[in-house]
């Protein structure tokens, strides 16, 4: 699964796009749920990857499951998915709501969404990271991310000196696998 992290990889204007479509399409579920009948959904070229094969097509049942989530997470951008505010790539708990309503979304279609420049669901990532100080004072990591989920990841730090109560991390991961 693509990560929050690399929704901020992303311009601002594709994200922004990108957050206004998956609104309509929390939306557009909701609707579906209630009409209690599912239509196709294409995915835009222009702004996520390898349209999938087949068109999106709401799971009803799914759905229901996950109206209450679905609903908040809508209700939590809509000044995104409006267009009234742009979104902030750098922003970290909005870009988490949008990684959430995505895979919210990914649950009820049962298929991957993948922005364009992201990296596709299952792509490993080979990923190394130096650090070279003369001093450390405070904390001072080569590679920090909260989580790994396939690939291979490398942190060097080297330090000519850690002061007391310096830390100096080659890796420094919340989760992996």
């Amino acid at each position: 699964m693509p990560d929050p992290i690399t929704l901020a990889a992303l311009g601002a204007l594709a994200l922004s796009e990108g957050v206004k479509f998956l609104y309509a399409q929390a939306g557009e579920v909701l609707r579906q749920r209630r009409e209690r009948r599912a239509e196709a959904v294409e995915l835009p070229g222009e702004l996520f990857e390898r349209p999938p094969a087949t068109p999106l097509r709401v799971d009803l049942e799914r759905a229901g499951e996950l109206e209450p989530e679905l609903r908040q997470l809508r209700q939590s951008l809509s000044e995104y998915g409006q267009g009234v505010d742009e979104i902030d790539p750098s922003d970290g708990s909005t870009l988490e709501l949008v990684d959430a309503l995505r895979r919210t979304l990914e649950s009820i279609y049962g298929q991957p969404i993948v922005f364009k420049g992201e990296s596709a669901p299952g792509t490993a990532i080979d990923l190394t990271g130096e650090a070279s100080v003369k001093v450390v004072r405070g904390y001072v990591a080569a590679v920090r991310a909260r989580a790994v989920r396939s690939g291979t990841v490398k942190g060097t730090v080297r330090a000519d000196s850690v002061e007391q109560g310096g830390q100096a991390v080659g890796l420094d991961v919340g989760e992996i696998g």
